[in-house]
Parts: C-alpha cells; sequence; structure tokens
C-alpha cells in the first residue's frame, strides 16, 4: 500500500489537506498537526530504518481523521496529479464484492459519464452525443484507472491523470471534471424542480451546461434497478494543480434514476438534425437569471429537413459570444450560428455550439 511513497508525497499530501507543519521538529522527523487534535511525525528523508512504519502510521491515522479507507488516501499521497471522482451507489456493494453485471454497469456508466463530459468540454455541448469519440477523448479515457477496490467500501473510485497542454488551458482531464461536476450539480437542481412543477422541460435549458442524454442515462444506471434508491458522485482536485472550483460531493435523491431516465429519453426525442441560421440579429435578451444569452436572427437558416424559415431564436454557448452579438447587432453585422434544434420552453430554439460574425461580403439583408 505504502511501497512508493516519498516524504515529499506525504508532505504535500499533509499542506493541502489542513496539516500544518510545526517549526520544531522531533529527532530529525518533521511535526505536523490538524486542528491541534492530531499530530504525524514525518520522517526528515526517504530510505531510513523505521521509515515504512512511520508511513503506515501516518496512513493510518490519516484514514482515522478522514473517514475513507488507508488504501485509497494511499493512492492519493502517491498521485498528486490526479484528479479524482468516485460513485456510492447501491450497485457497488459494501463488501466489496461486485457481482459481474452490477460491475459491468458501475463501470460502463463511468466511462460513458467522462466520455460524455469530455466531449463537451472539448467540442461543445450536445443533447446527444452520436458517432465515435474525438481522439483527445479516446486518449484521455485511455489513461484512467479504476481503483483501489476497497473491501469495506461501497465506493467505485476513478482517477484521471492530468497532462499539460502547454496552451495555457487546464488540461483536458481538469476541463472535463469540472463540467461533470458542474452538470451534475444542475442536474440535482433540476430534479428538485421538476418535483415541485413537474415540468420535465427545465432540463432544456442546461444542456448548453454539458448535460447530455448520454450523460443522463449513464448516471441513472448507479441508481440501481431499485427506483427509490439515491446514489452520490463526488470529486478531488489534484494537489499539484489546485482549482478555483471547489471540489464537491453531488448527492442524488432517491427517485433520481427514473427521472434521468426520463430526461434521456426526452433529449433524444428532442435531437433532430443539426442546423445553422446566418442573418442580422433582431433582437437580444438576457435577464440575468436562468434565461440568458439569447439572440433572434432574421436571415438564412439552413437545416436537415430543408424546412423553410426567415428566423430563428438562438441560444448562445456564453456570456463572451453574448458580447459579440450585442456588438453585431449595434453594428448590424450579420452573424451565422450552428448548433442543434431543440423545443425550449414550446418554443423552437437553435442551441449554438458556435457563434460569430460574418465576413462575407456577398451577405445580403434577407
Amino acid at each position: 500500500m505504502i511501497e512508493g511513497l516519498s516524504v515529499s508525497d506525504i508532505s504535500s499530501y499533509l499542506a493541502a489537506t489542513g496539516w500544518v507543519r510545526q517549526p520544531e521538529g522531533w529527532r530529525g522527523a518533521a511535526v505536523w498537526v490538524h486542528d491541534g487534535d492530531h499530530e504525524v511525525l514525518v520522517p526528515g528523508a526517504d530510505g531510513l530504518a523505521d521509515g515504512p512504519r512511520r508511513l503506515r502510521e501516518i496512513v493510518a491515522l490519516l484514514a482515522k481523521v478522514e473517514g475513507r479507507a488507508a488504501e485509497d488516501i494511499a493512492s492519493d499521497i502517491g498521485s498528486p496529479m490526479v484528479d479524482v471522482q468516485w460513485y456510492r451507489t447501491p450497485i457497488i456493494p459494501a463488501d466489496g464484492q461486485f457481482g459481474l453485471v452490477e460491475a459491468v454497469t458501475a463501470l460502463n456508466s463511468a466511462q460513458t459519464a467522462l466520455s460524455a463530459a469530455a466531449r463537451a468540454a472539448l467540442t461543445g455541448p450536445r443533447p446527444v452525443f452520436d458517432g465515435a469519440a474525438p481522439k483527445p477523448v479516446r486518449d484521455l479515457l485511455a489513461r484512467v484507472r479504476v481503483g483501489p477496490i476497497v473491501p469495506a467500501a461501497d465506493l467505485l473510485t476513478v482517477r484521471v491523470p492530468l497532462q499539460e497542454e502547454g496552451d495555457g488551458e487546464p488540461p483536458l482531464a481538469r476541463r472535463t471534471l469540472t463540467l461533470l461536476q458542474r452538470a451534475a450539480l444542475l442536474m440535482r437542481e433540476a430534479g428538485a424542480e421538476v418535483r415541485r412543477t413537474g415540468d420535465i422541460s427545465v432540463f432544456d435549458g442546461i444542456v448548453r451546461d454539458g448535460v447530455s442524454a448520454d450523460l443522463c442515462a449513464a448516471l441513472a444506471r448507479f441508481a440501481g434497478p431499485d427506483p427509490g434508491a439515491g446514489f452520490e458522485v463526488g470529486f478531488r482536485w489534484a494537489r499539484a494543480l489546485p482549482s478555483a472550483v471547489p471540489a464537491r460531493t453531488v448527492v442524488f435523491d432517491a427517485g433520481s434514476g427514473p427521472l434521468l431516465r426520463r430526461v434521456a429519453h426526452r433529449l433524444r426525442r428532442l435531437h433532430r438534425e443539426g442546423a445553422s441560421v446566418t442573418g442580422l440579429i433582431g433582437a437580444l435578451f438576457d435577464n440575468g437569471g436562468e434565461d440568458r444569452f439569447r439572440v433572434h436572427v432574421r436571415g438564412r437558416v439552413t437545416t436537415g429537413d430543408g424546412g423553410p424559415r426567415g428566423s430563428i431564436w438562438v441560444r448562445l454557448p456564453d456570456e463572451a459570444a453574448y458580447d459579440v452579438a450585442v456588438d453585431a447587432h449595434r453594428n448590424r453585422t450579420p452573424v451565422r450560428a450552428a448548433g442543434t434544434l431543440m423545443d425550449v420552453n414550446g418554443r423552437r430554439e437553435l442551441i449554438a455550439t458556435s457563434f460569430g460574425k460574418v465576413v462575407d461580403d456577398r451577405f445580403e439583408e434577407s
């Protein structure tokens, strides 16, 4: 369990999890304390005769303080550049003895959820992801590791290594899990809204945040066959690459499984064909709340079914695109948007995944 752990790994983990190193050591060892109630001695160097025993004692105390398995903590200590996602679900029994069907379901669901989130982070949100995943997504999934499988825990732990990409952006792995955490939070909130109002269409508005039929179906399977079972999805960020986004645990209440299956069916049904529009912006809408970043475009709408249409509401992907739209509207500059047609609150809209000004002088106002 502790093979390969270094004093440096232990020290960086303690510093990242709230422990404080004391100015005075003890017989060459560093003294770390936690909330004044716990104390550990970290060897001064690797390779000391009593080093393995000291490390076992440290990991055992950390397991007690954090309420997690020692194997899980040792894996975190030795993986400073790995983000972690975990599921607590009824299809993973507490005794660690997976049934074959449950194990396959859990692993396939975890893979599908990661793939859907990675595709949304890489190429933009979609209600449904068709075809093979892009190569960067496949490469990301190939690096993912599962475990350790701890007999005393009812967790499936997914470890996602981070790779620096050199372009100033966070790694795709971090963007994927950040999007997945936010999507899970929004799905939980939308589920509560459905229970209050009975209106499942509230999920349509969070497709732009990475919620898809694929993701809904994957998470629904973690609820198991019992429609009354809830489940949890948790996140921890790699300590070597801190995040401004707090790591969260998202708890889905009992009954979430059937609801997410309904949402997945709805998003697939609403998913039609790709569409695009080129024209002038006639109106802008942003209420500063949940209904944000919409523009009405008059011009040429192209759809897969070839149906004629001269204008359409376009839901933009983010505030930056809305700022471009404001400037285009002010200067009567034509724009082009492409994405997917969906029914949103009873109205046909283009959920844009790309948006920008048109520099083609041949454009003529309709």
